[in-house]
């Protein structure tokens, strides 16, 4: 089976390129909007436009069907799609809403109700339900598109079958990775820890923290204007140089990664902002049960048997909904304080850690099979 793809970065090959019996045909340089948003980004500083269509002859390969993500095919071709948040993905414009959008989505609309798009993939729960919200105005049309569309839930590797006991000697070894780092909650991390420490809540032997992510990337999307006063990234970086029990790393190989995860108690992303969560698969197949916030799909991927979950209230696209800087303290103020009672919980009883652990294998074994996706996807391409 031949497939076509219109790139090959890290979200087609965590859905997409994912079966070694599979022929995949990479698209990126035979797409016309990869010309267009090159002229549209980077010279007339317009939004990226998330379309995918061939140029003319190019698919004059013996291609079975189109697989794109987060895009929309404009071919004559059979297509799927995979989506993260909504189809079709149109960047509001600044200072306005989706509704100001809501000419071209019923443009675009038609697309997808055609009969060579054969599937339309929510990789959550979190992202039908978004996609179902997009067209509620339209009940014809959310009947098509419900008939169409699918839940699947990435496949991940297992690289731990089963997590031996952990030595009650030493001591519990936190991780934290992401790459924006203060968007992904490595501030509050810092924070919740620096505060148990200085009131004696827990010691310095009783704990390790590994903080993989870059300190520059202080601008966090999910706070829109009301952005952190430079101090905070200021008290953050003091106090990783304040304790020796924290390891910062700016980045680190994937290889790396996961053999860190193999050998760490507890991951952490307590985030504030997050279309999916692919690192709480990683570390789940790693026997590494992960502290996360309730965005988006997270209570879907982290239940409370396999991991720690702190909930707050979420809006209709399962966000949270942050309209001032009040908002923004006290939603932070209420995440830190729960991640200090559930790490004060798991220094007191560190058995927990082993349980999670191995129930969170259990669920990437049986709710992120490498082999049954691999079925459903080939099973969706003969349509």
């Amino acid at each position: 089976m031949r497939v076509g793809v219109s790139n090959d970065n890290y979200p087609e090959k965590r859905t997409i390129i994912v079966d070694a019996d599979v022929e995949y045909v990479n698209f990126k340089n035979k797409n016309i909007y990869s010309y267009i948003n090159l002229l549209n980004m980077k010279f007339l500083k317009k939004d990226k436009i998330f379309l995918f269509r061939p140029l003319v002859g190019s698919q004059k390969k013996n291609i079975d069907v189109f697989h794109v993500f987060n895009e929309i095919a404009i071919t004559d071709r059979k297509w799927v799609a995979t989506f993260e948040t909504e189809l079709p993905r149109i960047l509001p414009p600044k200072n306005g809403s989706k509704e100001d959008n809501r000419a071209k989505l019923q443009r675009l609309s038609s697309a997808l109700t055609a009969n060579n798009c054969l599937a339309l993939i929510a990789l959550s729960g979190a992202a039908y339900k978004m996609e179902m919200k997009l067209f509620n105005d339209s009940p014809e049309l959310s009947r098509v598109l419900r008939d169409k569309m699918v839940v699947m839930h990435p496949p991940q590797k297992l690289y731990m079958t089963e997590r031996p006991a952990r030595n009650a000697a030493d001591p519990v070894h936190f991780v934290f990775i992401g790459k924006d780092f203060y968007r992904k909650g490595g501030g509050e991390i810092v924070q919740a820890f620096g505060e148990l420490l200085a009131t004696n809540a827990i010691h310095p032997e009783q704990i390790k923290v590994t903080l993989i992510g870059d300190l520059e990337k202080t601008n966090n999307y999910a706070f829109g204007p009301y952005q952190d006063d430079p101090a905070f990234a200021r008290e953050t970086e003091a106090t990783i140089a304040r304790y020796d029990l924290f390891e910062h790393h700016s980045a680190m190989p994937n290889d790396k990664v996961m053999r860190l995860l193999q050998k760490a108690d507890v991951g952490l992303l307590p985030t504030w902002a997050e279309t999916y969560g692919f690192s709480v698969l990683e570390m789940q197949s790693c026997g590494c049960p992960v502290i996360t916030t309730n965005v988006r799909a997270l209570p879907e991927i982290n239940p409370q048997e396999a991991g720690w979950l702190i909930s707050h209230p979420l809006n209709d696209d399962c966000d949270y909904a942050i309209t001032s800087l009040q908002d923004r303290d006290a939603l932070r103020r209420k995440t830190v304080d729960r991640m200090k009672n559930i790490i004060e919980d798991i220094i007191r009883h560190p058995e927990q850690i082993h349980d999670k652990a191995n129930a969170a294998i259990a669920r990437i074994q049986s709710e992120h099979n490498v082999e049954a996706y691999q079925a459903r996807l080939k099973k969706l391409y003969s349509k």
